[in-house]
């Protein structure tokens, strides 16, 4: 295919009524209807030109002119039929669940995920309907009884862990830095390494068998240099470190401050899944402002 070189867009034919004659000017517009000019077509163009009189080089400017407003007409077109395509395939998949990412069938009004279509939540992000969730557990009322309160705490917090790991990654920019700018502060740990469980272990355990240890050493030495009474004393309080200290440690461990150390649990849920998105970020197409962002929820998560 061959095209005249593009000139300004000027249409000659257009404002200066009756440069060509009729014969001529639909001779054009025919050829010129599908936007491409074929080598045979130019042809014909030029040789029905020149018998005419007509200045080629005007010619030119007004073909491409005309080239160039026809193939506006059909790339509009083309997106408009692709529109129309897109939303009947929309149509026949039904809608796309905002929770979980996947189609529901027309009419249905429940999603297997869970998520219920109506009115007040059409319009809602996946990201708003996280933190809906959320809040809704946050906002249930506490028993009174203490033993009763501990189990919904612990369970309060395992629903969140679970609702977080389970949110569908989101996969628009928008989306995206929305959910960053909500997870970043809620997966920030608190209370160092005696927040969680194993941190507490990782502690405390070895700093207690360390001490058991000192004092059996002092016992030791005291009953090889003729010390017996004060050697087995000594091993005797060795014994009470481990049996008394391992008591206290367990109490520590499983029941001072759990609210910091549930809180860390959803921490670290939050961080997990805000890797996940900014991961998902990355691999999106953006533009260098996108990066930036992205660039300081890593930072600070990493701080």
């Amino acid at each position: 295919m061959n095209q005249f070189q593009q000139g300004p867009m000027t249409d000659f034919g257009q404002k200066k009524g009756g440069m060509f004659s009729p014969e001529l000017e639909n001779l054009i517009q025919a050829t010129l209807e599908d936007g491409v000019l074929e080598d045979y077509e130019k042809a014909a163009l030029v040789k029905r030109a020149q018998a005419e009189g007509v200045d080629l080089a005007e010619l030119e400017i007004y073909i491409n002119s005309i080239l160039q407003r026809r193939q506006k007409e059909l790339e509009k077109e083309k997106n408009i039929k692709a529109q129309k395509k897109a939303q009947e395939r929309k149509e026949a998949l039904g809608r796309i669940c905002p929770n979980c990412g996947k189609p529901v069938p027309p009419m249905t009004l429940k999603c297997e995920c869970g998520f219920e279509f109506n009115s007040a939540n059409q319009n809602l992000s996946s990201v708003q309907m996280l933190s809906d969730k959320i809040e809704a557990i946050n906002s249930r009322p506490l028993p009174k009884k203490n033993k009763r309160s501990r189990k919904e705490l612990k369970e309060r917090a395992q629903e969140k862990q679970d609702i977080i790991t389970m949110y569908a990654v989101p996969n628009t920019k928008e989306d995206i830095i929305e959910f960053c700018s909500m997870a970043v502060s809620l997966s920030k740990p608190k209370g160092g390494i005696l927040g969680t469980i194993p941190g507490r272990v990782k502690i405390l355990v070895p700093a207690l068998i360390i001490i058991a240890l000192i004092i059996g050493l002092i016992a030791g030495a005291a009953s090889s240099n003729g010390y017996h009474s004060f050697g087995a004393v000594m091993a005797e309080t060795a014994l009470m470190v481990v049996f008394y200290g391992g008591i206290a440690l367990y109490f520590f461990i499983t029941r001072y401050d759990l609210s910091t150390v549930r809180n860390n649990m959803v921490a670290q849920a939050w961080r997990a899944k805000l890797e996940q998105v900014i991961l998902k970020g990355r691999s999106l197409r953006g533009d260098s402002d996108f990066q930036q962002q992205l660039d300081y929820f890593e930072n600070m998560i990493n701080k």
